[in-house]
């Protein structure tokens, strides 16, 4: 391959001319490079105007200009400021010298015949010291990018040629792309897309020298949510580190897309099943050979239940291979991801996992697999001991891999941790599920999630052990054991040893892609500094306190979990909310908020009593003319009022919004209580006892003698306000204790 490096400048003459004839117009428009092999890169206008991004291999000290006119006596002047030269076919231009050594390298291109003049400025950012890649579609007119992109469901694809030059300007692979199309979820949605691409010949585009990286299947990330363009390959490079199975490896590449720069993109493997990726039984090509005449993509699909509750879609008229015991990549995902696929299962818990490979599985498989997740869930969800068969966690599940997952999630912040985009796979002739691989962490690191930022951005606090899968993780010792054990003696000597300084290196390399990157995207060079100052600050912060945090962990001991960040440990609420959620008397508003100041409801507090309960059945609705059934307190109204629990009002109303008074509150709790009447002598001790509504009063001389309200110091009652949520949380942990809680228990 010829590996020149050449700018040519484009002068676009009107028809009409001779030889020797000058140009009715001259025009001069952009300029070009050739990549080698007819690749082309042109110029494109940006923020900044007519913008050229050099490939990272390119030489700014010695191009060579090459130009085409109609007329040879046409004359080419190039100017910057530093300097000006006249062009002339073939002779080196040193950037450097005509424009200094400031970034961009701006250049006044002036083409002049006789009194004719035509001027161009051009701005031209180097994007080195990391690779370059060229995608060039096969048919760029008619299923070009544009094209590729412009299907929601990521189906348009298209196949071209790719061309890879690393920063030291080898070809890393020239050759045939048999694929080229969008992938990813929510980063589709985005101006700047992700893309898939198939290799005609597998290839190491990492150029590891392994040949377990040499595969024909890669990714293409944007990082567009991530300021830093840092974050994937950071985690990526951890995993690698901390030797998790598998590890995913990953490369930043410069993007070239059909002769335009399409910005900084992180080169990754693929999480599929494959050598050197997740490595276990195909048994995705087991079923292909079992059914060779089948046509997948037009297969049905049915709905059925395995005998320990769990329900999953497959694919019914598939034969089954000899083994349908693995390999199988399942993802925990959201209903509606997972609804979109060909085969998932839903558990009893309502979680959905995909079953990513084999896409298409029979019956017999589904049934397996689902039967088998389920067991693993019972065990996890039952202090790590299956509830009948005696199997404990590790018969299910590989611990360590279960850690490593959590400590990269916990480390990072990560939204998705073991709540969704979550992998796990199982391989044949085995009852061990291992978690794996790690993938999606450009919104980690306390970037994301919106009006939350201020939360996730915290370094102090425990984030996804409050998942509902890790909380159910946090109870077995082993688990606890492991993330201590792995944390401490493997993960913290990373961070602060290789990790850390390995992300000023990587921030370096990056610098002048990313300055291209932002310019593409409309982003300034600031906000990704600033980004990675960020990052760096926040990995250093976290891993000392999680160094901390996790040298408490051990087998002997579990402490109390407070998932709230809105809840201290000095608050006076702090024990009763910690209680309320454990009990699971209450829960929070979401995304780690307790709401402590905020009041409570009336229908709030109906359902904390409906929970004391054991969450009974109704025998019929409500009847409230406002009360909808599908409501989340609908159950708990029609249940409290056939127990005299809650009365309503007069015009049939319940009013489940309005916020619900101390009186009020008590009330309901004394009549759910069937106790007898308290001394009403109790109420002179405070000011305002009198104040006291006659309905309430016999409920709060109860609430008063069985330490259920205790008052303020002011020796005031204040039966008129309103309750709030960490006083609800108050009275009705210690109404639990006293009357429902078993005190061996």
């Amino acid at each position: 391959m010829n590996k020149l490096i050449s700018i040519i400048l484009c002068i676009a003459l009107l028809s009409g001319l001779t030889t020797f004839d000058a140009p009715d117009r001259l025009e001069l428009s952009g300029v070009q490079i050739t990549a080698g092999d007819g690749v082309i890169v042109s110029s494109q206008t940006t923020g900044r105007g007519c913008t050229l991004f050099l490939p990272g291999n390119a030489d700014i000290r010695a191009l060579p200009l090459q130009y085409e006119l109609s007329h040879t006596a046409v004359l080419l002047k190039v100017k910057g400021s530093k300097a000006e030269q006249i062009v002339q076919n073939g002779e080196p231009l040193d950037l450097t010298s005509i424009c200094g050594e400031s970034i961009p390298y701006t250049l006044e291109i002036t083409a002049s015949y006789g009194d004719q003049v035509s001027g161009l400025a051009v701005e031209i950012y180097p994007t080195d010291s990391i690779a370059s890649m060229y995608l060039c579609s096969e048919d760029p007119v008619n299923m070009g990018r544009p094209w590729v992109e412009s299907s929601p469901t990521k189906s348009n694809s298209a196949k071209g040629t790719m061309l890879m030059i690393n920063e030291g300007g080898t070809v890393v692979y020239q050759d045939k792309l048999t694929q080229i199309k969008g992938r990813g979820n929510s980063t589709w949605l985005a101006e700047k897309k992700p893309y898939q691409i198939k290799l005609a010949t597998k290839t190491d585009l990492l150029e590891s020298g392994r040949s377990e990286n040499v595969a024909k299947t890669w990714v293409l990330l944007t990082n567009h949510s991530d300021p830093s363009l840092l974050r994937n390959q950071t985690v990526y490079g951890l995993s690698v580190s901390m030797g998790m199975v598998p590890g995913i490896e990953c490369r930043p590449v410069n993007l070239f897309y059909d002769g335009e720069y399409r910005g900084a993109y992180l080169l990754c493997e693929k999480v599929e099943i494959d050598s050197g990726r997740v490595d276990i039984e195909d048994l995705e090509g087991s079923f292909e050979d079992a059914n060779p005449d089948v046509d997948f993509d037009s297969l049905p699909v049915a709905t059925a239940y395995t005998a320990n509750g769990a329900k999953y879609i497959y694919c019914p008229g598939l034969k089954d291979p000899e083994n349908i015991s693995g390999g199988y990549l399942l993802e925990m995902d959201t209903a509606v991801r997972a609804q979109a696929e060909k085969c998932f299962l839903i558990t009893t818990r309502n979680t959905h996992i995909v079953v990513k490979s084999p896409e298409f599985c029979s019956k017999t498989a589904m049934d397996y697999i689902a039967s088998y997740y389920q067991e693993f869930e019972d065990t996890l969800f039952n202090k790590g001991m299956h509830p009948t068969n005696g199997k404990n966690l590790a018969d299910y599940a590989d611990i360590n891999s279960l850690a490593q997952c959590y400590i990269v999630n916990e480390l990072t912040k990560n939204p998705d941790g073991y709540r969704t985009s979550c992998y796990f796979y199982k391989d044949a002739d085995t009852d061990i599920l291992m978690a794996g691989p790690i993938w999606d962490y450009d919104l980690s690191f306390g970037q994301g999630w919106g009006q939350f930022v201020p939360f996730c951005a915290e370094t102090d606090r425990y984030f996804t052990l409050f998942s509902t899968f890790s909380k159910a993780l946090y109870q077995s010792g082993d688990f606890r054991q492991a993330v201590h054990d792995i944390y401490l003696e493997t993960v913290s000597p990373i961070v602060n040893n290789e990790l850390l300084p390995a992300l000023n290196e990587d921030r370096q390399a990056l610098n002048h892609a990313a300055r291209a990157n932002n310019l593409v995207w409309n982003r300034s060079y600031k906000d990704w500094s600033n980004g990675c100052n960020t990052l760096i600050n926040y990995i250093t912060a976290r891993n000392n306190w999680l160094t901390d945090a996790f040298a408490t962990w051990s087998r002997e001991t579990i402490g109390r979990l407070n998932e709230y960040h809105d809840v201290r440990e000095e608050d006076w609420f702090f024990d009763a909310v910690v209680d309320a959620t454990e009990f699971g008397l209450m829960n929070g508003m979401g995304v780690g908020i307790f709401s402590p100041h905020k009041t409570s409801t009336r229908a709030q507090s109906t359902k904390v009593l409906w929970a004391i309960s054991g969450s009974p059945d109704p025998k019929k609705p409500s009847g409230f003319s406002d009360v909808i059934e599908t409501e989340w307190y609908a159950s708990a109204v029609a249940w409290a009022k056939e127990n005299n629990v809650v009365n309503g009002y007069i015009n049939g109303t319940f009013a489940p919004n309005k916020e619900i008074t101390r009186q009020e509150l008590i009330t309901i709790m004394y009549r759910h209580s069937s106790n007898a009447k308290g001394s009403r002598a109790v109420l002179d001790d405070f000011k305002d006892g009198s104040e006291i509504n006659s309905y309430a009063v016999d409920a709060m001389c109860w609430a008063l003698e069985n330490d259920i309200v205790k008052g303020y110091t002011d020796n005031t009652l204040r039966p008129r306000d309103p309750v709030s949520r960490a006083e609800l949380a108050t009275f009705m942990v210690r109404y639990y204790k006293a009357y429902f809680m078993d005190p061996l228990g």
